[in-house]
């Protein structure tokens, strides 16, 4: 199964936001763990564990909200731990801002061009075919794909 053209920014927007939603699953966590919950509603005593980090794990395991930001934050972690510095480049100018003057393709393929040692110049498709790459790999590691 391949990435159609809806899916790509999907997965673009996954990278840009990567900051964003580290503070949303922190936020979600504060929700999930410290916001009162009456869940003895005329009932006796529960049979839940009494342990209070097993209790944590157990309500954040349950919670689909946190469970979705925090396998989409270990993907993007993931992609970029074992990304080539090709990839690792592509990443950093398209998607969190390492310089505000290079985002467009071309520009990020002379960026490449220049940190090579040999005289190979890197194209923009060449770039593109990189982010591809990329997002394939962040759609196989949440699971959208499998191969």
């Amino acid at each position: 199964m391949n990435l159609g053209k809806e899916d790509l920014p999907k997965l673009e927007q996954l990278w840009i936001k990567y900051d964003e939603m580290k503070g949303q699953l922190a936020y979600r966590r504060y929700e999930v763990l410290y916001q009162p919950q009456d869940t003895n509603i005329g009932g006796g005593k529960s049979n839940i564990v009494s342990s209070p980090v097993e209790n944590e794990i157990v309500k954040l395991h349950k919670d689909k909200t946190y469970r979705n930001l925090s396998e989409s934050i270990a993907a993007i972690e993931d992609v970029y731990r074992n990304a080539t510095p090709e990839q690792k480049a592509v990443i950093d100018y398209r998607y969190w801002d390492k310089d505000e003057l290079v985002y467009e393709w071309e520009d990020i393929a002379h960026e490449l061009t220049k940190q090579r040692s040999d005289d190979k110049i890197i194209s923009r498709y060449a770039v593109i075919r990189i982010r591809n790459k990329v997002m394939q790999e962040t759609a196989k590691r949440i699971g959208w794909i499998n191969f």
